[in-house]
């Protein structure tokens, strides 16, 4: 009966830590690629649908190109090497912020190889940069097939290692519970963040990022498909105190305000 009780909590908890880790790599992509359009001396204004750059099309170099469009992949490539290898050392430590590390992983490797897969396929964000490399289309698809390889043997890699924060939660991980542990702790919460994205940047939604996000479904798809197959796990004999974590609903709360409010208005950064 606790197994049953527990998964609701499971579900908010990551909720809140997903929309808390999205909007944090949002803002720092979006502040490192106005830095990097500043050294290019482009002013620019921050929206949560787009970023505008106060220059006409005329005034692009490749340099320009080259280097603001592949900052927030890059951005996005390198905090996931890093914080990957922070979690695989602590991912078995007690601690409920380990859920907010894990997200921030998850979603720096769907928000990199998205930009690349998306990019590739709209000719948006890293496609520009795809453009001015002169890439055709059979070495553009050849990109989004790679992208969503890599992505899927991610997916597949991270199964395990996904299931070590249910000790926040349980004693151990045993048959089915596994795979009704992926699912609350990471597809509901997954796709209900996203719809709680989508609706809060109406009226003015981004196709591209909307993609971007979608393809996390390519990175979670052998994650639940693998989880029933994995061995079972036992953790700490103590029952773990279970409880929702509201400071975290509140920390969402407020980027999420910040997110509609303060960059649908436009946020100027001069170069």
């Amino acid at each position: 009966m606790l197994k049953n009780r527990v998964y609701p909590v499971i579900f908010l908890n990551s909720l809140f830590f997903f929309l808390c880790a999205y909007l944090t790599l949002f803002f720092l992509s979006s502040i490192s690629v106005a830095v990097s359009a500043s050294a290019f001396s482009i002013p620019v204004r921050l929206y949560y649908n787009e970023i505008d750059f106060l220059i006409r099309s005329t005034d692009w170099s490749a340099d320009a190109v080259t280097v603001i469009y592949c900052t927030g992949p890059l951005l996005f490539f390198i905090l996931g090497f890093i914080l990957m290898i922070i979690f695989i050392n602590v991912s078995t430590e007690a601690g409920i912020l380990r859920i907010f590390l894990v997200w921030l992983v998850i979603l720096s490797i769907v928000l990199f190889l998205g930009e690349v897969i998306i990019g590739a396929l709209l000719n948006q964000g890293f496609g520009y940069v795809i453009m001015y490399l002169f890439i055709m289309d059979t070495g553009k698809i050849v990109l989004t097939l790679f992208g969503g390889i890599l992505l899927f043997t991610a997916g597949l890699m991270m199964s395990r290692i996904l299931l070590f924060p249910a000790n926040t939660y349980l004693t151990d991980l045993k048959g089915l519970d596994k795979t009704r542990f992926i699912i609350y702790q990471y597809i509901f919460p997954y796709l209900a963040g996203t719809l709680i994205l989508q609706l809060v940047e109406i009226p003015r939604l981004s196709w591209f990022n909307t993609l971007v996000r979608l393809c996390g479904l390519i990175f979670l798809i052998p994650v639940l498909s693998r989880s029933a197959g994995i061995q079972d796990i036992y953790f700490e004999e103590e029952q773990p105190e279970i409880y929702i974590s509201w400071k975290t609903a509140a920390f969402a709360l407020g980027f999420l305000v910040i997110y509609r409010v303060a960059f649908g208005i436009g946020i100027r950064f001069l170069s």
